[in-house]
């Protein structure tokens, strides 16, 4: 006890005589209708590209969120690289150690990275997914579940990640999807591209956005239906009667649809994968053919073309062989006897 008491004690010191981590200096490098960029020295323009599409992005995600309240101001702190995300947090709120950007929806403010040591981010796409966690939380408050917060922020991302896709069709040919009631305690502590809580969420939101108002595939609903289904939740928190007013069925039932439409989805991507192989190895092999046989042409031609030039100095072997001999010059003059 005494040393377990000892060595907490050490620890505590050792962090307190540390010296902090230099916080990153920032200055206000654009602001754009609602948004504010403030970034360190020489990112200027990067700061400009990203409120533009900032103010954009938002205007966006206003019209899914019809008659909710909407963020009135948000601040952007950009810095050059992810280790220096904690630096720039509000304070006593840190960052992921693994995260590239953070939101903090009950202040308006998010932080986005250009980089994670040499790998560069996509700060664009970045920022649209902290601005929708920003947006839905001014919109919804407490009451939109993590499973909502994520699949709607990545609505609005527009991002794309093969191992989600691989994870998606791994769920739907050998089980492994999350019960509904136990999405949110699914997700880690960090935020992994393979992972099941975070593909599942993804896809999930996005089968609610297309969605008509009934069960038809040919009926996407504009959107209206999603949209009324994030009002019912603003308005009452309850996302069973949310659901029912939006789409006419419980989320235990839309769940279940959402089941069946992955596994008729992605069940194909197997398929397709092994269609797109057989085809770029059809066409390997068409162009190695096509290839040899050019090979095989060209030795054939210059094959013919070696045994045209050795007839031809064949006959000019002969030819000159039967020719007869030139005439032999005729003898010099005698010069005359001088006495």
């Amino acid at each position: 006890m005494k040393l377990a008491s000892i060595a907490a004690f050490l620890v505590a010191l050792f962090a307190w005589l540390a010296p902090a981590a230099a916080q990153p200096a920032l200055h206000q490098a654009a602001s754009r209708g609602r948004v504010t960029v403030y970034a360190e020295a020489g990112l200027e323009d990067a700061a400009i590209d990203l409120a533009a599409g900032a103010e954009a992005a938002l205007e966006r995600m206003r019209a899914d969120l019809v008659d909710l309240p909407q963020p009135s101001a948000i601040e952007v702190r950009l810095v050059r690289d992810a280790k220096d995300l904690a630096g720039v947090a509000p304070a006593g709120r840190g960052a992921p150690h693994w995260a590239v950007g953070v939101a903090y929806p009950d202040l308006s403010i998010v932080s986005v990275a250009l980089r994670r040591g040499t790998s560069p981010v996509n700060a664009e796409a970045t920022l649209r997914h902290e601005l929708g966690h920003v947006a839905l939380g001014v919109a919804l408050g407490d009451r939109a579940p993590r499973w909502l917060h994520e699949g709607f922020a990545y609505q609005h991302a527009g991002e794309w990640s093969w191992e989600r896709t691989e994870t998606l069709a791994g769920m739907a040919w050998f089980g492994g999807i999350v019960p509904l009631n136990q999405l949110d305690a699914s997700f880690p502590a960090a935020e992994l591209p393979a992972n099941r809580a975070y593909a599942q969420s993804y896809d999930f939101v996005g089968f609610l956005s297309r969605r008509g108002r009934y069960e038809d595939k040919h009926d996407d609903g504009d959107r209206w239906p999603f949209k009324r289904f994030l009002a019912e939740v603003g308005k009452t928190g309850d996302l069973d009667a949310a659901a029912k007013t939006a789409y006419g069925k419980r989320m235990t039932e839309l769940f279940e649809e959402w089941k069946s439409s992955l596994t008729t989805r992605y069940m194909l991507v197997p398929i397709g994968l092994l269609g797109l192989a057989l085809w770029i190895a059809c066409a390997l092999l068409l162009g190695l053919a096509f290839w040899r046989r050019r090979r095989q042409n060209r030795r054939r031609l210059d094959a013919w073309d070696a045994q045209e030039k050795a007839e031809e100095a064949a006959i000019a072997a002969q030819v000159e062989a039967l020719s007869p001999p030139p005439p032999a010059p005729p003898a010099p003059p005698v010069p005359p006897l001088l006495n």
